[in-house]
């Protein structure tokens, strides 16, 4: 998709979020943790969202969707990111376009997605943001995606207790729906979309702190005339933009998955920008950086709660270096060069896996 077009998607998508969606509204679902009834007010703001059509955006069209790609669609993840949208639009998205794939019922609702942890019985996950907001959980293990009812009471997510949680059944719950799915595809897909949607929130955290240093004033001066903030500044951006890129690059490497390797390069550029972005944000606005009052809060507590809740930075480059030492004596470059040029042969192979 050419980028003009891809820009437009996130442009509409953003000015769509920022009526729907304001950041008082994310502070109000996030403090709810559920999505309520079909008639309250904060479950018809998920509604008014999904009426926009992104969350088909990755179901094909004569499934009632958008038919796009998963390069289409970081743009989309993006905008959701700089939103602080609290619901799990990444994991609606994936899980509505395995289950009409599969010809399978597509439930109402947010869906989270998460992966199944060993335990002697019921079924116990991994953390999973914003899975106190969703109605049904896709649950990943050994190769298979089980659609599940959420549960009625789960552990509070660490970093937001109501909108985050980590699904736990005592009993084995009943399975609504199943889907056969790799592995590696399911993590490279949680991966670069991880990546992409921090991107969005890193870039709404770079733009208050430069609108920060332009308004307030120490000595008589903008804060943003004073070098020493100009390169605090200039060192976001370079984390922010960098993050982009690798996500951009992920995302286009596969029409519904992306290349493994891309993915993990994707989460470790951004999971290492985030402490940086978060503590020098943090040092620009001050002490008024630690209130809750201010929106920057919400978006740090994201991006902390991203890196926690995924692959760590030591599996993904563990990932890449697996890959790298499976090669035949292939230089650094050569590997590079070489899951540049596979990379969209390999997320084709897997989609066409999937419909098959």
């Amino acid at each position: 998709m050419p980028q003009s077009i891809q820009q437009d998607l996130y442009d509409e998508f953003s000015r769509a979020l920022a009526g729907l969606c304001p950041l008082e509204r994310v502070r109000e679902i996030e403090a709810a943790g559920v999505v309520g009834d079909a008639d309250s007010g904060l479950a018809r703001i998920w509604q008014e969202i999904d009426a926009l059509g992104y969350t088909d955006a990755l179901t094909p069209a004569d499934q009632g969707g958008s038919g796009l790609s998963l390069a289409d669609v970081e743009g989309l993840l993006r905008a959701a990111g700089a939103a602080a949208l609290p619901y799990p639009l990444a994991d609606t998205m994936l899980a509505r376009t395995l289950l009409r794939a599969a010809g399978q019922a597509v439930p109402e609702g947010p869906i989270a997605l998460t992966q199944a942890l060993p335990g002697p019985s019921g079924l116990r996950c991994a953390p999973a943001p914003g899975a106190g907001l969703a109605r049904s959980v896709l649950v990943h293990r050994d190769d298979c995606l089980l659609l599940v009812a959420a549960p009625a009471a789960s552990d509070p997510g660490i970093f937001r207790p109501s909108a985050s949680a980590t699904p736990v059944w005592m009993e084995s719950p009943p399975i609504i729906g199943r889907v056969t799915l790799p592995d590696e595809a399911a993590l490279a897909w949680r991966n670069a979309a991880d990546a992409a949607g921090i991107a969005g929130a890193m870039q709404a955290v770079l733009d208050r702190c430069i609108a920060f240093v332009g308004e307030r004033q120490q000595f008589g001066r903008a804060l943003g005339r004073f070098q020493a903030i100009q390169q605090e500044i200039s060192v976001v951006a370079e984390q922010v933009a960098s993050t982009a890129m690798a996500a951009r690059l992920a995302c286009a490497s596969g029409a519904v998955f992306p290349d493994a390797s891309l993915a993990a390069c994707a989460r470790l550029r951004a999971c290492e920008a985030i402490p940086v972005v978060c503590a020098i944000a943090h040092a620009i606005h001050g002490a008024i950086g630690i209130t809750e009052e201010l929106a920057l809060g919400i978006y740090t507590t994201r991006l902390h709660e991203w890196r926690a809740a995924g692959m760590s930075e030591d599996d993904c480059a563990g990932l890449i270096g697996h890959r790298l030492l499976a090669g035949d004596n292939q230089t650094l470059l050569d590997f590079v060069r070489g899951i540049m040029a596979v990379a969209h042969a390999e997320g084709r192979h897997v989609a066409s896996c999937l419909s098959a």
